[in-house]
């Protein structure tokens, strides 16, 4: 429906403004970031290594597992010609790929000092690629899914299954010190935004040209 993408266009516009003028004004939530990152650092030096490894692999989850879910689908709208469904899933994640990388070299925030499971320090942190690509990701699959699914009870099971699957991966590059807080909660906003806008337009546009057709039809 169109009022849920525009819902979701507005929803994740104001939050990640605020989060950006926030960043850039130096404000009370910068405190937040540095607390929280120490807090939580310490507990990832001090958990056991399963823990440690169990959050490494929400490094995976939102890059190497999306790559694979994006190429396989790719593959499968392809063969079926499924063109509204792989004019979402691309301009979504390959479109807000490079969106985000314009994004963060604007900000240009640097990456916490210290950092655990796979540091990285050549690509600046504000907004987590991870946190957007994640949501954009399995909040698609859920957007695929959901309404194919039996009984009301499957559709709060995949709905549920996704938001942790999202949430995991958030919490994942926090908790070993890859991201701040903010980091995380702007590329969420970010990807919220961005996949709202997408499916509003590509939805109008095929909702548009099927009314077309059935009125050459008549």
């Amino acid at each position: 429906l169109p009022v849920i993408g525009l819902s979701m266009v507005i929803l994740g516009g104001l939050i990640f403004g605020g989060l950006s003028y926030n960043l850039l004004s130096g404000g009370p939530l910068v405190q937040v970031d540095t607390s929280v990152y120490k807090e939580l650092l310490s507990e990832a030096r001090t958990a056991p290594p399963v823990v440690n490894e169990i959050m490494l692999f929400g490094f995976f989850l939102g890059k190497e597992v999306v790559q694979v879910i994006v190429t396989v689908l790719t593959l499968y709208f392809l063969h079926k010609r499924f063109w509204r469904e792989l004019g979402m899933l691309w301009i979504s994640s390959a479109v807000g790929s490079v969106i985000w990388n314009f994004i963060i070299a604007y900000f240009d925030r640097p990456r916490p000092p210290q950092q655990m499971g796979l540091p990285i320090t050549t690509i600046p942190s504000f907004p987590s690629g991870h946190a957007m690509s994640a949501l954009i990701c399995y909040g698609f699959l859920a957007y695929l899914l959901v309404p194919k699914m039996p009984s009301r009870f499957w559709k709060w099971v995949v709905a549920l299954g996704a938001l942790l699957i999202v949430l995991f991966d958030g919490f994942s590059r926090v908790f070993q010190g890859n991201h701040y807080l903010t980091d995380v909660l702007a590329g969420y906003a970010l990807g919220i935004a961005w996949a709202g806008l997408v499916y509003m337009v590509i939805e109008r546009i095929f909702i548009k040209k099927e009314d077309l057709q059935n009125v050459e039809e008549k």
